[in-house]
């Protein structure tokens, strides 16, 4: 997940912040600075057909910066990154128009404390700004946010998206981080049978920890500095902070949980990971299911098969960055939650020994 220190970190003026708000909070101009987009670059857009792409989806706080990184970090995948902010859906038409500001940020830690430096080029979870542009009004209630089947239409825009921002760097693979990307599984895969979604998984309890510890920081901010609310809701992020909406799935929290007890955060865990582990035979042979503690206790194996899985040269994912989460002390947790969530990660880790799984009966 983003974090809005980017702005800050920028040196963003008044002006800048405006146009932001205008950029980003106003749909019509959304919609029509990717309409000019498309047009303008359709034909150069043409010779880039999106190959094998990997949708980074979970919960956050899993890894799934980490992950996007790592991946991002071989030279194989394009992603959208900051220095496409404030118009993400014309990336191509504002790298243009804005040759001329090169505008640069030091690699400092972002906002949420856990030690990943960030700048303008870093890939960041952006995408959503195009789902939340064409459907919003469709899944993303006051409640929570829903699964829904996005329209043809719609599908058919996101497939010249993508070729979009592959032709803004110069790739064939497209790289999403983008956790709201679990509301419509179904609809990538069918549209793009290729694909792999790959979801990081922690242990229940840290996560929801983090989870909310992420919250109060992040409220806390907002409250400091409203312009960083308003831009995470810009860009679609929900999972804490001042909009928090949780995903309305079984096994959830409802939304008038206490957002300050740990059990809200362990039913977001359940909730989300359960619907992950239950989808259509289609959808479980394109998922990979990568454990973070693995990866940080056994990098170089996990790595290996990782890249092999998704057909990328043996040693090409580097593993010198990664680092174990922190661990957090909680004893407040229901044990019937609890024990819920770890049988459920327990059988989604043997989901990741084995790269790939087929549901009962597939």
């Amino acid at each position: 997940m983003p974090s809005s220190d980017i702005v800050s970190q920028s040196g963003y003026s008044r002006t800048d912040r405006l146009l932001h708000r205008l950029a980003l909070g106003f749909t019509p101009l959304l919609d029509l600075s990717f309409d000019i987009e498309r047009r303008r670059f359709a034909r150069a857009a043409a010779a880039y057909t999106p190959t094998a792409p990997v949708f980074v989806i979970g919960l956050a706080r899993a890894g799934t910066s980490m992950m996007t990184r790592l991946l991002h970090d071989t030279g194989v995948f394009a992603s959208l990154s900051f220095r496409d902010m404030p118009f993400p859906l014309a990336p191509n038409s504002w790298a243009r128009l804005s040759r001329g500001e090169a505008r640069s940020v030091a690699a400092t830690e972002r906002g949420h404390g856990d030690g990943i430096a960030h700048d303008l080029d870093s890939p960041e979870a952006i995408e959503e700004v195009f789902w939340r542009a064409r459907e919003g009004s469709q899944y993303r209630g006051k409640a929570g946010l829903k699964a829904i089947a996005p329209s043809t239409e719609t599908m058919a825009a996101f497939g010249d998206f993508m070729r979009l921002v592959l032709l803004r760097y110069g790739r064939n693979r497209y790289l999403s981080k983008n956790n709201n990307n679990i509301l419509r599984l179904p609809y990538l895969v069918a549209a793009f049978p290729d694909a792999t979604l790959l979801h990081p998984i922690r242990e229940p309890l840290q996560q929801a920890a983090s989870l909310r510890a992420m919250h109060r920081r992040a409220s806390a901010l907002a409250a400091d500095d409203p312009f960083r609310g308003h831009f995470m809701t810009w860009l679609g992020h929900h999972e804490f902070g001042a909009d928090q909406r949780p995903f309305l799935f079984e096994g959830g929290p409802a939304p008038d949980e206490d957002r300050d007890g740990i059990d809200y955060w362990l039913k977001c865990w359940i909730g989300a990971y359960r619907h992950l582990a239950a989808q259509t035979a289609a959808v479980a042979k394109r998922q990979i299911f990568v454990d973070h503690r693995a990866l940080c206790t056994t990098p170089i194996p996990t790595l290996a098969r990782l890249a092999e899985r998704l057909g990328m040269a043996p040693g090409s994912i580097s593993g010198d960055a990664l680092r174990p989460s922190a661990q957090h002390v909680v004893h407040d947790a229901d044990p019937h939650l609890l024990a819920t969530a770890n049988r459920l990660y327990r059988d989604l880790s043997e989901r990741f020994l084995t790269f790939g799984h087929q549901p009962p009966g597939a």
